[in-house]
């Protein structure tokens, strides 16, 4: 875990604090009316299937918000301050599951509302310098034509030129780029950020959150050498599925260095076997 944390470093776009502060159904009914140009009735907070407490899903951990507004409409917004290369694909994962909130097993696709999912970005994804890039499924034959899927994907890069868009949208998305006040909604923003800096709960769960996130991170770093162990292995012959679970089991990195190592230069699997020590 990162020793020594600077609470008063963390701004707005930290994630847990982008989190924190949009989970109030007002500030994130104003996020979304400023990046999507819409009116909204009102907003709900799901917190059924999020929850930043836990920060913990079927996909692992996540830091994004869901909510739906009256008629039934979905919105996912997440902050991303590093383009990860998977973001799209991120967003068809979203969408998916999205779906499955919305309706149940049996029930008609017609009952399915808009989907919006959005990544706020510090980052510009597609390099048009764009503020706000918004997809939608159109027909590649004739551009014309647009198919009533009810989805749509928003990229907001908070670097963008701000040609083209409302003067409430870019005092929005300079106060994200700069963390200065640009108005009285983000004034109230900024002192949200403030309180949670100070709170003691706020500070303890977002350690606990941390400590996930890096387990995590160590968790991918073993799995990923041990499989890299099976598959140098895999062009020895078939690995026996006891050896494939002996170094799933193993939980240093140093042993599987050393595997992996003894697994390229080995002639067979016997031979790693009696090397390896297991």
């Amino acid at each position: 875990m990162k020793e020594n944390i600077n609470f008063e470093s963390i701004s707005i776009t930290n994630d847990v604090m982008f989190v924190s502060v949009f989970r109030n159904s007002e500030n994130c009914k104003e996020l979304l009316q400023r990046i999507l140009g819409i009116n909204i009735e009102e907003l709900m907070i799901v917190e059924s299937e999020k929850s930043i407490r836990t920060g913990v899903s079927r996909k692992g951990i996540r830091l994004d918000v869901y909510v739906r507004d009256v008629e039934g409409n979905s919105y996912d917004i997440e902050m991303k301050l590093v383009d990860t290369k998977e973001l799209d694909l991120r967003s068809r994962y979203y969408h998916s599951e999205m779906d499955g909130y919305q309706i149940k097993r049996g029930q008609k696709y017609k009952n399915l509302k808009e989907s919006i999912v959005i990544f706020v970005c510090a980052f510009d994804m597609f390099g048009k310098n764009y503020s706000i890039y918004t997809f939608e499924t159109i027909c590649k034959e004739d551009r014309t034509i647009q198919l009533n899927d009810k989805r749509k994907t928003v990229f907001v890069n908070i670097l963008g030129d701000r040609e083209g868009i409302g003067e409430d949208t870019i005092r929005l998305l300079d106060y994200l780029k700069t963390g200065e006040v640009t108005d009285k909604f983000t004034a109230s923003l900024q002192k949200k950020v403030v309180e949670f800096r100070n709170d003691d709960e706020w500070r303890e769960n977002y350690m606990t959150l941390e400590m996930k996130l890096d387990l995590r991170y160590d968790e991918g770093i073993l799995k990923g050498k041990a499989d890299s162990v099976i598959m140098f292995l895999s062009y020895k012959g078939d690995v026996p599925e006891e050896l494939e679970t002996s170094i799933c089991k193993i939980t240093t990195e140093e042993k599987l260095n050393d595997l992996l190592r003894l697994a390229a230069s080995c002639d067979s699997i016997d031979e790693f076997v009696t090397k390896a020590e297991l």
